[in-house]
């Protein structure tokens, strides 16, 4: 087993089609599946399933994808630091939509002050979707909110964050004297996409208590919510960080429930086999020292 022949089963799983893997790799289509025949009769097992014009990774393929994904990145490390022991490796970081809103510009810009050729690339996306891409080293380290449920990666709190409900000026709950957890419940409520973290805690706490509620919106971007909420389209769960402005100009209402208190952690994450390089140790302490000023 060698480095071609998992860049050629990374190639394939991406692709899901041996024809298009070997056009991008400038290999015959014979000379793939050889490498994928001698990738399985190494491992004793089989990567994909076979079906006309198309593959399906298997288990022990995924298991495969994941590890091999993460050599090659080695790989291209060392390479790169042998080859010019001076450059540095991009670092892609990941952080959850929430954290991409309140922090990440600046503590950017305080990593530049520190450390300016220092080459970073962002994703933004849910907790699920971070934390997948983590695992398959897609990226390299991530800031997320929300539980992690994978036992493979490495897990951090930096700083906590304090969920709020939030009304319109002009809801009608406002005009009750004492508000409660069967009133909300009965309001339309506009909330993050399935994976988010803010959502999976809240549809928890309610679950637990035998409620359910009505979702009127769904939306990943925290602008729609905001502006949902303040047009009185219905309630919403989000992070008092998201809402601080509007709440102390009086353009949303904040809705107190007793035994509603919920603060979450904002998590630093990477894989237990990942390689902390010296960019990776220097980020994560501008990370560390950045949060502990906001807490």
């Amino acid at each position: 087993m060698t480095i071609k022949h998992l860049l050629v089963f990374i190639e394939v799983a991406n692709s899901k089609n041996m024809s298009v893997a070997g056009k991008k790799l400038s290999l015959s289509q014979p000379m793939i599946s050889q490498i994928i025949r001698e990738l399985e009769e190494h491992y004793n097992t089989i990567l994909f399933e076979r079906f006309p014009r198309k593959l399906f990774i298997t288990e022990d393929g995924k298991t495969l994808l994941s590890q091999a994904r993460r050599v090659i990145n080695y790989y291209n490390i060392l390479e790169e630091t042998m080859k010019d022991p001076t450059h540095n490796i991009p670092i892609n970081f990941g952080a959850t939509i929430t954290i991409g809103n309140s922090m990440i510009s600046p503590l950017l810009k305080e990593l530049e002050k520190r450390y300016s050729n220092l080459p970073i690339k962002v994703f933004i996306n849910n907790t699920r979707e971070i934390e997948r891409k983590i695992v398959d080293n897609s990226l390299d380290i991530a800031l997320v909110e929300g539980e992690i449920e994978d036992n493979q990666l490495v897990t951090k709190k930096l700083m906590s964050d304090k969920l709020v409900i939030v009304c319109s000026k002009e809801n009608k709950l406002l005009k009750l004297k004492k508000i409660t957890l069967e009133d909300i419940v009965r309001e339309p409520f506009i909330l993050r996409e399935k994976g988010s973290g803010t959502r999976e805690i809240f549809l928890n706490y309610l679950k637990e208590k035998g409620m359910e509620i009505n979702i009127q919106w769904e939306c990943s971007e925290h602008r729609a919510i905001v502006q949902g909420v303040m047009d009185n389209h219905g309630i919403s769960v989000i992070s008092e960080l998201l809402v601080k402005e509007e709440v102390d100009n009086g353009r949303l209402k904040l809705i107190e429930i007793e035994g509603f208190n919920f603060t979450r952690n904002f998590n630093l994450i990477y894989h237990k086999n990942k390689l902390l390089t010296l960019g990776l140790r220097q980020f994560i302490t501008v990370m560390e020292e950045f949060c502990d000023k906001k807490s």
